[in-house]
């Protein structure tokens, strides 16, 4: 007679929220041994696409020269870590790269820069990679019109708050 299988109670998992710098030697280590390192994002930068405090991001280590719609983890030489798209390889070999929530780019990024590759992403709790069909038409089109990025962000804030404001009413049921 088959046992049912018991469930057991698993230890209450603590959430720490540690600075990438202090990350940083840990990552590094994993990533140089080969290895794959998931963390949940921070930041609003990478919005539509990732949301932080919401989404994650796994970022593998750079086996490959970097090509444009990458999207690498690099650190600026104020020791600031990013993770932003590639837009454009240079011809003297450096990155221009631009958060997809952005519109302005940042250019002259070296290779020595960049220290992981996102490879699979949890957004909205669905597991996706870099081969996804749907994820891989958005970053091209994404990418294509950064210099419409403005006029589209404030074309949707106002809409966001025409709606917040239809549908906030007062205490007396009237539509403010």
């Amino acid at each position: 007679m088959n046992k049912p299988l018991q469930t057991g109670t698993f230890p209450e998992v603590q959430v720490k929220k540690v600075s990438m710098e202090e990350l940083y030697p840990l990552m590094e280590e994993i990533l140089s041994s080969g290895g794959s390192f998931s963390l949940t994002v921070t930041g609003s930068s990478m919005f539509p696409f990732i949301l932080g405090g919401r989404d994650q991001v796994t970022l593998s280590p750079v086996d490959r020269p970097l090509k444009k719609l990458d999207l690498p983890l690099y650190r600026r030489r104020n020791g600031q870590f990013v993770l932003h798209r590639i837009v454009r390889v240079e011809k003297d070999g450096s990155y221009t790269c631009c958060g997809d929530h952005q519109w302005e780019l940042e250019r002259g990024l070296q290779e020595d820069q960049m220290i992981a590759l996102a490879t699979a992403y949890v957004r909205k709790g669905k597991h996706l990679t870099n081969r996804n069909i749907l994820y891989r038409i958005y970053r091209v089109l994404w990418t294509r019109i950064i210099p419409l990025r403005p006029y589209l962000f404030h074309i949707l804030d106002k809409w966001r708050n025409r709606k917040i404001l239809v549908f906030r009413k007062n205490r007396h049921g009237k539509t403010q």
